[in-house]
Order: structure tokens, then C-alpha cells, then sequence
């Protein structure tokens, strides 16, 4: 019977997701993790040799879940005949809390090295130019991107100016819109 425990690298990197969400990229050490973790500094250091390989592995693998997450949304809407960038958009839109508390962190650790985020750069611009592309107004579809990500940012950072009590309706809007461009 194969096992399903996760291995040394994952439990590492689980460990400072962890570590970043609860308590910020500034206390992400190889101490921290370590403890988080349950395995020796040198089980860490063999893994992600620094705090540097530690953040690029952790982007690495998000950038990958993303990828993958948006993949299957694409996926699925081309296999019921609905607009990908509409399914794309839910997608993004429903990542769960506990993912944004990560970007969060990620996001301030990339301030050191912004070089980190560029993965995450190329994924997301490929597959948002692509789907751009395919709908009757590519500039229309930008725009659309643009406020998804001008929405998601300023719930990302905190800046707390949309009332709890609009973001479902004008998550909802955005979504219409999207679907729209298909008409």
C-alpha cells in the first residue's frame, strides 16, 4: 500500500507557509521552520540551503497551485461552453483566506528581492493575455483583468475601502462583465 505521507521537502515547505501566514516574512527562519517542521536546522538547510531558496521554493509551489488552478478553471469552461476568463475570474476571486494571508507575506518578502515573484509574473500574463486575446474586445477584457486585480490587491494589502458587504456584489459584476465579452 503506497503511503501518502507527505514528503521531507513538502513538510518543510508547509512548515513556512505556516510560519509566514501566522506570523510574517520577517520571522520566516530556518529556526522557525525547523520547529514548525519538526525536522533538524540541517534538514532544512539540506532542502533550501537559505532563507532565499526557502522563499523561491514556497513561490515555486504557489505559483504552481495557481497555475494549475487556473488551468482546471479554463478547463471546465471550455468543457460546459461557458467564457474561461468569467471561470478563471471565479477562480482567483475564491481563493481561500488562509492563501491570502501567504500572498500577503510572499508579497512583502519580494520587496527584498522582487525577482522571487517573477514565476508568478510570467503565468499569470500568459494566461490572462491568451484569454484576452480570444474574446471579441481584448481591450474590454484588460480592463476587466485590471479591476480583478485592483480588487484582489487592495483585499490583499488591507486597505479595507470596498464595505464587506459590496465585495460580493461587485465580485459578481465583474464576473457578468467577463461573461459578457463572450456575446
Amino acid at each position: 500500500m503506497p503511503s501518502s505521507k507527505p514528503s521531507t521537502r513538502d513538510t518543510i515547505l508547509d512548515a513556512a507557509d505556516t510560519v509566514v501566514a501566522r506570523d510574517g516574512s520577517r520571522r520566516l527562519t530556518i529556526d522557525a521552520v525547523a520547529a514548525e517542521a519538526n525536522v533538524s536546522k540541517g534538514g532544512v538547510l539540506y532542502h533550501f540551503p537559505n532563507k532565499i531558496a526557502l522563499l523561491q521554493g514556497m513561490v515555486e509551489r504557489m505559483v504552481t497551485e495557481i497555475g494549475d488552478e487556473l488551468a482546471r478553471a479554463e478547463s471546465r469552461a471550455r468543457q460546459v461552453g461557458k467564457p474561461p476568463l468569467a471561470e478563471v475570474f471565479a477562480s482567483m476571486f475564491d481563493r481561500s483566506e488562509s492563501e491570502n494571508g501567504l500572498s500577503t507575506a510572499l508579497l512583502a518578502a519580494s520587496a527584498e528581492h522582487p525577482e522571487l515573484l517573477d514565476p508568478a509574473r510570467e503565468i499569470l500574463s500568459t494566461t490572462f493575455q491568451r484569454l484576452a486575446e480570444e474574446t471579441p474586445d481584448p481591450v474590454a477584457a484588460h480592463i476587466l483583468m485590471l479591476a480583478m486585480d485592483g480588487l484582489k490587491l487592495s483585499v490583499l494589502l488591507g486597505f479595507n475601502h470596498i464595505p464587506d458587504h459590496q465585495f460580493q456584489p461587485i465580485r459578481d459584476r465583474l464576473l457578468s462583465m467577463a461573461s459578457e465579452l463572450y456575446a
